[in-house]
């Protein structure tokens, strides 16, 4: 199961900061957002394939 993130301070960050910057940082969010969930969706696959196998 995918762990729940702590968010508050980083939308206080971006709520307080220039639209540029915050164009940034909402990208580099989102990006580790995508990664952690295709590492989840591999993980799950993996975890599939084991219990098929035995």
């Amino acid at each position: 199961m995918l762990r729940r993130r702590r968010t508050h301070q980083f939308k206080r960050n971006t709520r307080n900061t220039n639209p540029n910057r915050r164009r940034i940082m909402l990208k580099n969010i989102h990006k580790k957002i995508l990664l952690r969930r295709r590492i989840y969706s591999l993980l799950q696959l993996a975890a599939d394939a084991k219990t098929a196998q035995s």
